[in-house]
């Protein structure tokens, strides 16, 4: 058994426990481009027409935008370069503590993690942009960061994505991030 393996079988089985399969297929959709492409796009409506007074935050969120879009493109294509499937479609012994732990059926290309990939995207601009936009830019960093690994840990719990996946996922959404602090600062 290699070591991507053996990795994904320690978190997804060794550490399975009631606690984690309760919250884990719940908070792994947060990290999603469906949820989060939603919600960013709200919040550019609200931040560019200012409502709440929220005009200060339009730069931060065109900014994540940008990191979104071109995340989306790359890790679209490798998907369908790779067509790697899902750790519970090719290994026994997969604890889903959700059917399909939320996936749908339409989507079995596991490689790189997509929710790793967005998740990391944001984190890497708000980090990246902290300081301009909070007074207390170090609980936010904290905070950004602590979603990321959660949402980043709860692919491989549930059983959507081997360890690679999320390393790569997370490192192509990191890049993203900083191409698009790099570039489309406002």
């Amino acid at each position: 058994m290699d070591l991507n393996t053996q990795i994904f079988y320690f978190i997804n089985n060794d550490l399975a426990n009631p606690a984690f399969n309760a919250v884990l297929p719940n908070f792994t959709h947060l990290g999603g481009f469906t949820f989060m492409g939603i919600f960013i796009a709200a919040l550019l409506i609200i931040t560019r027409f200012d409502i709440f007074s929220s005009k200060r935050y339009y730069g931060l969120v065109k900014t994540i935008a940008g990191a979104l879009i071109l995340m989306v493109m790359i890790v679209s294509c490798l998907k369908l370069a790779f067509h790697a499937p899902r750790p519970f479609m090719i290994l026994d012994h997969v604890n889903l503590p959700a059917p399909f732990g939320g996936m749908s059926i339409e989507d079995p290309n596991s490689f790189p993690s997509g929710h790793s990939a967005t998740s990391a995207a944001v984190v890497s601009v708000i980090i990246l942009r902290s300081k301009e936009y909070f007074k207390k830019y170090n609980l936010v960093n904290v905070i950004a960061v602590l979603f990321f690994v959660v949402i980043a840990f709860s692919r491989i719990y549930i059983g959507m994505h081997f360890p690679l996946d999320v390393l790569t996922g997370s490192v192509i959404g990191m890049v993203c991030g900083v191409l698009a602090w790099k570039f489309l600062k406002v």
